[in-house]
């Protein structure tokens, strides 16, 4: 059965961001291309639910914190995963407002846990979409290998090949062009926390959840395939990691 249309969306019932609908029906997804992670190729069935358009930004979580007094995990245990003095380590004091700085607002917020994200997506009566429900919206309806297309890509499509750098050299949201359901930043510019756990993890990683998208530091671009499966520990945080929000249909 040939895959539902997307469609674009109205304003989301809190009003804060606008959501694009995904209708409902069965689709294909996996690949045999990529790792053992993406086999196999399956067709599944999706009930209809809306997507962010954009990633939640700098700005959207900084409101959420000021209505909730809601505290990060890097900010309860005082230091986060970051860029220091020419390495990747542990940051005294760095969390997500260290890189929501004057001018950065619409920048995707990062250094937020899984826990995070769903808190945020909690407090706005959503949720996180799970990655079967990602990866179709970021695919449409003609499952692309990209969200843009079949063709690799290029500096245009989306923010990737990025050098390491504090603040991370994350974009505003909507700065490269959206796929055809509406969606933008469906990859690149941050790793995108999903609902459910990963399936592929080992029995001694129960906690690891799936996350789509690749991110600006991505060098390889088979990782922003739109069938392409990455996790990370639930408490994990990373400044090329941010989330969007999903929702029921109706």
């Amino acid at each position: 059965m040939k895959n539902a249309p997307l469609s674009r969306a109205r304003e989301a019932a809190n009003g804060r961001s606008t959501m694009v609908l995904v209708q409902a029906g069965r689709h294909i997804v996996g690949s045999e291309e990529g790792s053992d992670a993406e086999r196999p190729v399956r067709e599944i069935e999706l009930e209809a639910f809306w997507l962010d358009e954009n990633l939640v930004t700098n700005e959207q979580f900084a409101s959420f914190a000021r209505e909730t007094g809601y505290a990060t995990f890097a900010e309860r245990s005082g230091a986060a995963w970051g860029w220091h003095d020419g390495s990747f380590k542990n940051v005294p004091g760095l969390s997500w407002r260290s890189y929501a700085s004057r001018g950065r607002g619409r920048h995707p917020v990062v250094l937020v846990n899984w826990h995070d994200a769903k808190a945020y997506a909690d407090r706005s009566g959503k949720r996180l979409p799970t990655e079967w429900e990602w990866e179709v919206a970021a695919a449409g309806t003609g499952r692309s290998r990209y969200p843009w297309g079949e063709g690799a890509p290029d500096t245009i499509e989306c923010n990737w090949r990025g050098s390491s750098a504090n603040p991370p050299p994350t974009s505003e949201v909507g700065s490269y062009p959206a796929n055809e359901g509406g969606l933008f930043d469906m990859v690149g510019n941050v790793w995108q926390w999903c609902e459910n756990v990963f399936d592929a993890a080992p029995d001694d990683l129960p906690e690891l959840r799936a996350r789509r998208g690749g991110a600006w530091n991505v060098i390889q671009d088979f990782r922003l395939r739109c069938a392409n499966r990455g996790a990370l520990l639930a408490t994990g945080v990373a400044p090329n990691l941010g989330f969007r929000c999903a929702m029921d249909f109706g």
